[in-house]
């Protein structure tokens, strides 16, 4: 929550972006986005054998993502391919979910696609780490 203040409050002083108007709305879906993408990164935690290699996995898996989904910039100048691979990851709909409410003042709820979608991963998620993950380290 502290760097979504400060992200709020930087753009404010820096740039002179308004504050959002639906604070209750924006609130709700940053706290179920990193629910979700809490779920995630214990999902893959649960995959990933040493503290080692779990750099590599989270940076493979992270900054793809990031770009393919319009975290860093639009992406209606990607090829098709990858547009439709970036329709199926998480952060696409929490994009559109957080820019519907910052940028265009809708409320939470009148997006039911997306939040659907987010709860869909963050189950997923909970699933998958609930039937793999293990305090002790795996051998192999």
């Amino acid at each position: 929550m502290l760097q979504t203040v400060a992200l709020f409050v930087l753009g404010r002083l820096l740039y002179g972006s308004p504050f959002p108007s639906g604070v209750g709305s924006l609130v709700l879906a940053v706290v179920i986005g990193s629910a979700v993408f809490a779920a995630i990164g214990v999902a893959t935690a649960s995959i990933i054998r040493s503290g080692e290699g779990s750099s590599a996995v989270v940076n493979f898996i992270l900054l793809p993502m990031a770009f393919l989904t319009g975290s860093f910039g639009p992406t209606h100048r990607y090829p098709g391919f990858l547009r439709a691979l970036g329709a199926v990851l998480p952060l696409k709909y929490f994009i559109d979910l957080v820019n519907a409410i910052y940028l265009h003042g809708h409320a939470l709820w009148t997006r039911p696609k997306d939040l659907a979608i987010l709860v869909a991963w963050g189950v997923a998620g909970l699933v998958f780490a609930a039937w793999k993950f293990r305090w002790e380290p795996r051998e192999g």
